[in-house]
């Protein structure tokens, strides 16, 4: 529900800017993340530019806070992730997020963070870091 509420503030929030004529960049970050979000960086280590995103969806954003990646996409170049929710775990797609896809996806349990890598998929494995398309939560 948290999800859901936090969702339609930034709705109304990005109508209302429309309205009034405020400019910025289409999906623009400063790189500030905040508790409740997924914190996307560029680097492993929580290191580089990074993206706050709460929401479930794709990574249709930019790097940003300056560092290594500042300005480029988030899409298929985040190299760590940390859950700053409390509440919810996360999971990394590799595709596309659809409430079906059961694709390859990396766990990142609440209150913690991790590099993205190679994770089991069809008898093999497939490497997330730099293959991210989306997010999606699930509680703990």
């Amino acid at each position: 529900m948290k999800k859901k509420i936090a969702a339609g503030v930034l709705a109304a929030a990005t109508v209302g800017a429309v309205l009034l004529g405020a400019s910025a960049p289409a999906f623009a970050s400063s790189g500030g993340c905040v508790t409740g979000d997924a914190c996307v960086y560029y680097s492993p280590n929580l290191q580089g530019a990074k993206f706050g995103k709460g929401e479930a969806g794709n990574y249709d954003g930019y790097f940003g806070g300056g560092g290594a990646g500042n300005g480029q996409a988030v899409m298929n170049n985040a190299a760590s992730v940390w859950n700053m929710d409390h509440n919810f775990n996360l999971r990394v797609h590799y595709r596309e997020y659809s409430i079906r896809d059961t694709g390859p996806n990396q766990y990142v349990p609440h209150d913690s963070w991790v590099n993205l890598g190679a994770v089991p998929w069809n008898g093999g494995s497939i490497d997330m870091r730099n293959n991210n398309h989306s997010q999606s939560w699930e509680p703990r």
